[in-house]
């Protein structure tokens, strides 16, 4: 019942394509300069084009300052924060096992993105309620 996509980062022709008949984005970012400010101008194409955005912060204890920021950012354009991941070099140790961190830990990791999918399995639920 799902397609799952997986969206190139920007704001270009092909973020514009992956968007198109989309019920939902996840825009995921990290706390970088550079982060903030793509994610500022994707929140903008989504906007335009009318698909519901919800925010991820990967690596969101690498800079807290640069987090508040993005949460702050999200409360004025009225877009949700629903996950904040750690950063944790678990991730690099599954990645060499050649597992996904959801195989291979229960650490804090992988319990966020846990949580973030059932946060987007009842977003699209309700959605999918409304629309029917």
């Amino acid at each position: 019942d799902l397609i799952i996509n997986d969206g190139p980062p920007g704001i270009g022709c092909p973020v514009i394509s992956s968007l198109s008949g989309a019920n939902l984005a996840l825009l995921v970012t990290e706390p970088t300069l550079s982060g903030m400010h793509d994610l500022d101008r994707i929140m903008g194409v989504c906007r335009h084009f009318g698909v519901p955005a919800l925010v991820c912060i990967n690596k969101y204890n690498v800079n807290e300052d640069n987090t508040r920021q993005i949460e702050s950012l999200c409360m004025t354009q009225g877009i949700k924060v629903v996950s904040k991941i750690p950063f944790d070099n678990i991730v690099t140790e599954a990645l060499v096992h050649g597992l996904p961190v959801v195989e291979y830990s229960e650490g804090a990791v992988s319990r966020e993105i846990g949580a973030l999918w059932q946060t987007i399995d009842n977003v699209l639920t309700k959605k999918t309620e409304q629309i029917v």
